[in-house]
């Protein structure tokens, strides 16, 4: 049962503190208690909205729910937390695709159901994203979209060996590649060529970026089970990088350093409201280009 929520506004976006404040109202009118990270909080209450300060450190271990007012990458950044204190998390859109959110600004009265325990949780598959060698762990993240290696700050060939359960998958040259998640499928990995896949389903996509080969240019799809492996041969000479999320980063200048990636033990939560097929939201999102 949901009694208390966190509001998570991305203040950068036009729009998204006020409907914070109405959406803190709604809750609060239907027994629901509202809070925010302190700086937050005290922009809501200026506004006139009924919203208690906490603690970022505190925020999600102390709420059931969160609730998200930005675009995708708002989102993103909001699932590290939420994944780790394990609570579902909603979005309103005040981006351009929104894909990942729930709503529109136009169907926060449909929050209420959060009171009524009219929703279900759907669980969206993560990756784990190691970089390491000789058995030691330098860096790790977990992806909620994709992991893409690419070469440095300006995008060039670069020859990469990939291999699945410690066998040979394929040698490329490419831009870069792109291990995604199901939710992740629509982003970079589909704007590279790669396939598309239902969330429903846990599966590994990996997609080269602009292959230099007729045979390797298509997307390869992976079980759940298993363990990706991607070493960059050319690393020695031309220093590449690791990205997770377009957020968290590691530079890779040696040969011998690989990159793992596999199937994550922990869910990002979605909050669902509405039960709009998969391929009606993908079309009605990404077919139709952004909002602008």
């Amino acid at each position: 049962m949901i009694r208390k929520v966190a509001l998570a506004p991305n203040t950068s976006k036009s729009g998204a503190l006020r409907c914070a404040m109405r959406v803190a109202d709604i809750l609060a009118d239907r027994g629901i208690t509202c809070c925010a990270e302190t700086v937050k909080a005290e922009q809501i209450r200026a506004l006139g909205g009924r919203v208690a300060a906490t603690e970022l450190a505190d925020l999600y271990k102390e709420c059931d729910a969160v609730i998200v007012f930005g675009g995708d990458g708002t989102v993103l950044g909001v699932a590290k937390h939420a994944v780790e204190a394990e609570v579902p998390i909603i979005g309103v859109n005040f981006g351009h695709v929104g894909y990942i959110t729930e709503l529109e600004e136009s169907e926060t009265e449909l929050l209420t159901r959060l009171a009524s325990e009219e929703y279900r949780i759907e669980n969206r598959m993560m990756l784990d994203v190691s970089v390491g060698k000789n058995g030691k762990q330098l860096f790790f993240a977990r992806a909620f979209n994709e992991a893409v290696i690419a070469r440095g700050t300006v995008p060039r060939l670069t020859d990469f060996s990939v291999s699945c359960d410690g066998n040979l998958v394929n040698h490329y040259r490419a831009d870069g590649m792109i291990i995604a998640t199901p939710t992740g499928s629509t982003a970079y990995s589909m704007a590279a060529g790669g396939a598309v896949i239902d969330p429903a389903v846990e599966v590994i996509a990996a997609t080269p970026v602009c292959s230099h080969s007729l045979d390797s240019a298509r997307s390869l799809i992976f079980g759940p089970s298993s363990v990706i492996k991607i070493n960059i041969p050319s690393a020695r000479r031309s220093e590449a990088v690791v990205t997770v999320d377009g957020r968290s980063y590691f530079r890779i200048n040696d040969s011998e350093l690989t990159v793992t990636v596999k199937k994550s033990d922990k869910y990002v939560k979605l909050i669902k409201l509405k039960d709009t097929p998969f391929a009606s939201t993908l079309f009605r999102k990404i077919g139709a280009g952004s909002k602008g």
